[in-house]
């Protein structure tokens, strides 16, 4: 008999102490290189190109680090949001800065700073 846990439909068994966190940090991984850097990539790259005041453009950047914990977690507890806000990023069907808003409130005066660099569409 293994010692590794086999209960519940689509589990994976691992040895805890080697395997689960490596599939932890792989997940984590794809979540920071897939939702989380491209969403704060593209609002810094809209403000580069409107020539936003290195100020706010720092400002921004320090928000995207301040949601990514927010963001890991809540992509953890609900893979469908992840992927829906990634897509939906992607494709211009929601803004970047929005998403950054809702994960850290407190970034709301940066990116109303930004707000006038950031156009619309």
């Amino acid at each position: 008999m293994s010692d590794f846990p086999t209960e519940g439909f689509g589990h994976v068994p691992c040895a805890p102490e080697r395997v689960c966190p490596m599939i932890g940090e792989f997940i984590a991984w794809l979540v920071v290189a897939f939702l989380v850097n491209p969403l704060t990539a593209e609002v810094q790259s809209r403000l580069a190109e409107a020539n936003a005041p290195p100020a706010i453009v720092a400002q921004v950047a320090a928000c995207g680090a301040a949601a990514a914990p927010v963001l890991l977690q809540r992509a953890a507890e609900d893979p469908w949001w992840a992927i829906r806000t990634g897509l939906a990023t992607w494709i211009g069907t929601v803004q970047a800065e929005v998403v950054l808003a809702e994960a850290a409130p407190g970034c709301t005066p940066a990116l109303q700073a930004a707000r006038p660099y950031l156009p619309q569409g």
